[in-house]
C-alpha cells in the first residue's frame, strides 16, 4: 500500500508531498499538472519490492538503483532520466515513498465474518532516491534509502496500473511488440498490464467479484475471457465476439471484471487507474464508481486520476450513503498551476480541494450558457 509520496524538483513539481489513504484516493487537476506522473511514481515504488524479490533475491543498493534507472526510463519513455528533473534546476531531483508491505499471518474468522481487509501484518518498505546529473554521463539514480531491512518473508501483492488508453483491443501481440521494437510508442504500464492479464483463471472464485461486479456483467451481457493468447468476449448465449468489436467503454468495464475474476486484483493490491471515466456514458460511469468504491472497502487501495466531475459526484453520493463502519476512507488531491509551478491541496473531503478545476469550469460553462440564452 502506498502511504506517502514526496517529490522535489521532479518534472512540473517543485516540492510536493502526497499523503494517501488505504481506501479511495482521487487526483483532480488541469492538464499538465502531473496527475499521471504521480500515479506512475506511486506504481513504481509499490512494484519495486515484488519485482526485486521475484527470484527470492535480497534487495541491495546496486540492484535497486539499476532497477529504478530502467523503470523510470520505461514508465516515462525517456532515453535519459535527466529529462525528468525540473527545468532550470541543476542539482537533480529527489523522490521518496513510504510503502507498506505485509508479513504473512494466520487469520481465523467465522463463516459469517467479513474477510480481513489486510492480507497480513504491515511491514514498512521506505524508499528515497535522487536523480543526479553528470557532465559526460547520462543521469542516474542514487539511492538514499531502500527497504533492505524488511523481513525476508515480507510480500506485497503486485500493484496494477490501468492507463488511460484501453488495452483490450491492443492485447494480442502487445508483449511481443515491446520485446521486438526498441522505440515502441507506449510506455511500460501497457506491457506490465498485458503481462498481468496473461494468466490462468484461479480455481477459487474471487471474494471481490460479487455484488456490483455481477451488475456490470449483466450490463455487458457476457464475460471477457482469455483464449489462445487473445481476449475474447463471450456472450451469455455462448457466442463469441472479438474484443475489438466491443464498444470501448464496455471494454473498460469488461477489463475490470476480468481482473477481478482472474485474480489480477486481489486483497491488499493497489489499483492505479488513469482517467477511468474516458469513453464511458454516465450510466456506465455510475457502475464503475460503485465497483471501485466497493473494492476500496474490501482491502484494495484505489488511486485514480480523473477529469470527470460526474465521477467525483458519484463517489460523494456513495460516501454519503455508506455511513458508519461501511464508510470508505477517502482522500482527495487538487492540482493546479500558479505562475508555472504546480500547487497541491488535499483533504478527506472534495471541498478541501482548492482550486477544484472541474467545478470551476462547470460553473463557467453555466455562465456562458446563461449569457448565450435568449
Amino acid at each position: 500500500m502506498l502511504k506517502q509520496l514526496t517529490l522535489n524538483h521532479f518534472t512540473v513539481f517543485k516540492d510536493a508531498r502526497f499523503d494517501f489513504g488505504p481506501g479511495l484516493n482521487l487526483l483532480v487537476g488541469d492538464n499538465g499538472t502531473g496527475k499521471t506522473q504521480v500515479l506512475k511514481l506511486g506504481y513504481l515504488f509499490c512494484r519495486a519490492w515484488p519485482d526485486l524479490t521475484a527470484r527470492r533475491s535480497r534487495v541491495n543498493v546496486q540492484r535497486a538503483e539499476a532497477y529504478l534507472d530502467e523503470r523510470l526510463a520505461g514508465l516515462f519513455r525517456v532515453s535519459d532520466i535527466g529529462g525528468l528533473i525540473r527545468r532550470g534546476h541543476k542539482n537533480g531531483a529527489r523522490l521518496a515513498a513510504a510503502v507498506d508491505g505485509h508479513i504473512p499471518t494466520l487469520q481465523f474468522r467465522l463463516a459469517s465474518d467479513a474477510p480481513s481487509p489486510s492480507p497480513g501484518l504491515p511491514e514498512p518498505m521506505p524508499w528515497a532516491v535522487q536523480i543526479k546529473r553528470s557532465k559526460d554521463q547520462p543521469a542516474r539514480v542514487v539511492a538514499e534509502q531502500i527497504p533492505d531491512e524488511a523481513a525476508v518473508n515480507a510480500f506485497m501483492p503486485r500493484p496494477i496500473f490501468v492507463p488511460s488508453k484501453e488495452i483490450v483491443s491492443l492485447f494480442k501481440g502487445l508483449i511481443g511488440l515491446f520485446e521486438g521494437y526498441r522505440n515502441f510508442p507506449l510506455d511500460d504500464t501497457y506491457r506490465d498490464l498485458a503481462v498481468s492479464l496473461s494468466t490462468l483463471e484461479p480455481m477459487a472464485a474471487s471474494e471481490l467479484l460479487p455484488g456490483v461486479g455481477q451488475r456490470i456483467q449483466k450490463l455487458l451481457g457476457g464475460d471477457l475471457v482469455l483464449e489462445d493468447g487473445d481476449l475474447v468476449f463471450v456472450r451469455e448465449d455462448g457466442s463469441r465476439l472479438e474484443s475489438q468489436l466491443l464498444a470501448e467503454g464496455h471494454r473498460k468495464l469488461a477489463l475490470l471484471i476480468y481482473m477481478l475474476r482472474y485474480g489480477v486484483i486481489e486483497r491488499g493490491s493497489t489499483l492505479f487507474w488513469d482517467e477511468p471515466e474516458a469513453n464511458l456514458n454516465p450510466a456506465a460511469i455510475r457502475l464503475l464508481a460503485e465497483a471501485l468504491h466497493a473494492l476500496a472497502g474490501q482491502g484494495v487501495q484505489v488511486i485514480l486520476a480523473t477529469h470527470s466531475l460526474f465521477l467525483l459526484r458519484e463517489f460523494e453520493i456513495l460516501q454519503l450513503q455508506a455511513q458508519g463502519a461501511r464508510r470508505v476512507p477517502a482522500h482527495y488531491f487538487g492540482l493546479g498551476l500558479l505562475r508555472g509551478v504546480v500547487t497541491l491541496t488535499q483533504g478527506s473531503d472534495v471541498v478541501d480541494i482548492d482550486p477544484l478545476i472541474l467545478l470551476d469550469e462547470n460553473l463557467k460553462q453555466n455562465d456562458r450558457y446563461m449569457e448565450a440564452a435568449p
